[in-house]
Formats: structure tokens, sequence, C-alpha cells
């Protein structure tokens, strides 16, 4: 990953809490805007000596400071409940901390435990999909924060620092909404007609380059002229 996520990732404080101090990209369908409160990430583990996997299937760990206290029962094992007890109480307040345990897992295997809204329960947890790799943040034009190893978008030469400029020929947009709406829409023609995907970028040196990222064939090309 390049630069590594855990350094990159835009935080600040607020009130005593760990929070995005820019909009980010979460996945192609979900933009975190600034302000989002983070409260704790953890990340699946494989299950605890002599236990079994319950009905939900996949027992997590958490990486936390705050001692568990276990009053959960049903379907979740020891593991699951002494890990999301964790999860929903965890509150950062150190961005220093927050960074530091970002470094201990690849994005793939993390979760995100957000501050619930007033009234509700329990946190939501956010799991990261970058699109082709690319960690993007708002600034307001898109810019890339990481970039994950052997994806996509490494291979394709993008780097941490690049602000994109243009997709297609086409602007990349002003926003996180406008830019993920415009790169979806032309991956999706990239990969009916078969082309790759040429994106525009302005490297932190200033100078601007052409990247060609490959896309798949989608399903249908072969019934399209």
């Amino acid at each position: 990953m390049e630069p590594a996520l855990g350094l990159a990732f835009p935080l600040e404080v607020k009130n005593d809490r760990v929070i995005l101090s820019k909009d980010l990209l979460l996945a192609p369908d979900k933009i975190l805007p600034a302000g989002t409160v983070l409260r704790t990430i953890f990340r699946p583990v494989t299950l605890a000596e002599g236990e079994k996997k319950s009905r939900r299937g996949v027992d997590e760990d958490s990486f936390s400071r705050v001692a568990p206290k276990v009053t959960t029962k049903g379907l979740m094992t020891e593991t699951e409940r002494k890990v999301m007890d964790r999860a929903y109480g965890t509150v950062w307040t150190n961005p220093i901390d927050f960074r530091r345990t970002l470094e201990l897992s690849t994005p793939d295997n993390l979760r995100f435990v957000l501050e619930p809204a007033p009234g509700t329960s329990p946190p939501p947890v956010e799991i990261p999909n970058f699109p082709d790799g690319l960690c993007l943040i708002g600034n307001p034009t898109p810019q890339i924060l990481s970039v994950l190893k052997e994806s996509p978008g490494a291979k394709a030469g993008f780097r941490g620092g690049d602000t994109i400029l243009e997709i297609a020929g086409q602007p990349a947009g002003e926003n996180l909404s406008d830019f993920i709406t415009r790169y979806l829409a032309a991956r999706e023609a990239a990969g009916k007609k078969r082309a790759d995907l040429r994106l525009k970028v302005r490297r932190p040196s200033g100078e601007t380059e052409t990247l060609v990222l490959h896309v798949p064939p989608s399903w249908n090309s072969g019934f399209e002229e």
C-alpha cells in the first residue's frame, strides 16, 4: 500500500472523539462525510480453541483498550460476544492510536464501527471496499490517500497523493459523489466495449500523467456490438 493507510487517514479530534476531517470514499456505494465519528475498528479472526461457528458464520476479534462486559446471549460464540462488546463500547480519542491500529491489518479485513445516531443501537458497522484498491478523499477534488498492493489501481500506476482530474476524457467531478457516479459509469462502459479505462491524474509534483486501468470485460459484452 502506498502510502500506508494508517498514516494517510484524514483524522482529527472533536469533542473528545476521533472524526474524519475530510469526506472519505469507503466503498463504491458508501461515502463517509467529514465529521463522521469513528468509534473503533476491528478485524475478522479464527475461532478460539474449543469454539464452533455460530449461525452468523463469522467470529470477530477487536483492537480495543476497553475490557469486555459479556452480557449478550443467543447464537454468538464467547469470542463474538467479547469482540462485539469491545467494538461497540470503545471510543477513540487519539488519532495517532487510531492510525497505528489501522496498520495492524489490511483494509479488506477491517470493520469500522461508527458513532450511532441518538436513540439508535447498535452502532453501524461498515466494511471498506475501496474501488480498484483506491482509497480516496474529497479535497474537494477526488484525491488518492492510499493504494492497496497488487490491486488494479496499483498495477495501473496510481500513487498516494495523486489527484484525479479526468475519467475517459471527462472531468472527474468536483466531489466524491460526482466522482463515483462518473467513475462507475465509465468503468461499466469500458467493460462492455472490452476496453481499458484512461484516467488523467496530477502527481504531487504538479506533473500530469494519463494512467490506464485494465477493466475486465462485462458478462454481456459479447452480446453487444
